[in-house]
C-alpha cells in the first residue's frame, strides 16, 4: 500500500502541491493578523486572548484546506474516472480496491497533514513575535500550545474525513467542478458563524456534527471502493 502511495505520489507530482500549501498559510495567517491589527484600533473589540486569535485561524484553515484536499480528489481520482485512465491502471496486476485505497489514503493524510501543519506553524510564530508585536491581549506560553495539540490534531483528522465527502458528488458525473463546488459549500456551511454581537454559534460547536460528518466521508470513501472490483467503469 505505501508502495502504490509512492507511485501516486511521483505520477502527480503531488510535491508540487507544497507551493500550494505555503500559498494558503501565508495568505491565512497574513489575514488573521490584519484581523487583529485592525481590532487594535477599537479598544473594545480587541482580541482578549490566544484563544480569541485562533479562532478564527482555525476557521479559514478548515475551509482553506477541506477545499484544497477536494482539488487533490479531482486529480487523483475524478480525473481519471473522467479520462479512462483509471481504466488503463485497473488492468495492472494490482487489485481495484487497493488502487483506489491508495489514492483517497494519499488524498486524507495530506489534506490533513496539511492542516495539522498549518495550523501548528502559525500557533509557534504566534508563540514568538506575540511578545513583540502584541497581536491579542495577554500571553501566550509553551503550555497553552501543547493544551490546544489535542485539539488541532482531532479537528485535522476530521476535517481530513469531511474533505472526503465531495467524492460522492464528483463520482455522479465523474465531474471535477463539481467535486470543487460541494467541498466549498460544505467547508463554508460547517465553518461559517452566526452572531448577534454578544454571541455566536457554529456547527463546528457542536462537536457531534463535525463527527456525524466525517464519519459521512470516510463511509462514502468506502462505498466508493467496496464494489469496484465487479462495477462497470464505463
Amino acid at each position: 500500500m505505501i508502495n502504490l502511495m509512492k507511485l501516486e505520489w511521483r505520477k502527480h507530482r503531488l510535491v508540487h502541491y507544497f507551493k500550494g500549501f505555503f500559498l494558503c498559510f501565508i495568505s491565512i495567517y497574513g489575514f488573521v493578523l490584519l484581523i487583529s491589527f485592525g481590532t487594535k484600533e477599537e479598544a473594545e473589540d480587541v482580541m482578549s486572548s490566544f484563544q480569541e486569535f485562533m479562532t478564527p485561524v482555525y476557521i479559514f484553515s478548515n475551509i482553506t484546506f477541506i477545499i484544497f484536499g477536494s482539488v487533490l480528489l479531482s486529480r487523483l481520482v475524478i480525473a481519471e474516472f473522467r479520462t479512462n485512465t483509471m481504466q488503463v491502471l485497473f488492468t495492472y496486476p494490482i487489485h481495484r480496491k487497493r488502487i483506489l485505497f491508495a489514492k483517497l489514503m494519499l488524498t486524507f493524510l495530506f489534506t490533513t497533514g496539511s492542516l495539522f501543519t498549518s495550523i501548528w506553524i502559525i500557533q509557534i510564530l504566534t508563540y514568538f513575535l506575540q511578545p513583540s508585536l502584541g497581536f491579542f491581549e495577554g500571553t501566550v506560553t509553551m503550555q497553552n500550545l501543547l493544551a490546544t495539540l489535542p485539539q488541532t490534531i482531532t479537528n485535522a483528522l476530521m476535517m481530513g474525513a469531511i474533505a472526503l465527502i465531495p467524492l460522492f458528488f464528483g463520482m455522479r458525473k465523474k465531474s471535477t467542478a463539481s467535486t470543487i463546488t460541494s467541498a466549498v459549500i460544505i467547508a463554508f456551511l460547517i465553518n461559517s458563524t452566526i452572531s448577534n454581537g454578544s454571541e455566536s454559534f457554529s456547527l463546528m460547536d457542536v462537536l457531534f456534527i463535525p463527527l456525524i460528518l466525517a464519519l459521512l466521508g470516510v463511509g462514502i470513501a468506502y462505498l466508493s471502493f467496496r464494489n469496484i472490483h465487479i462495477r462497470d467503469l464505463t
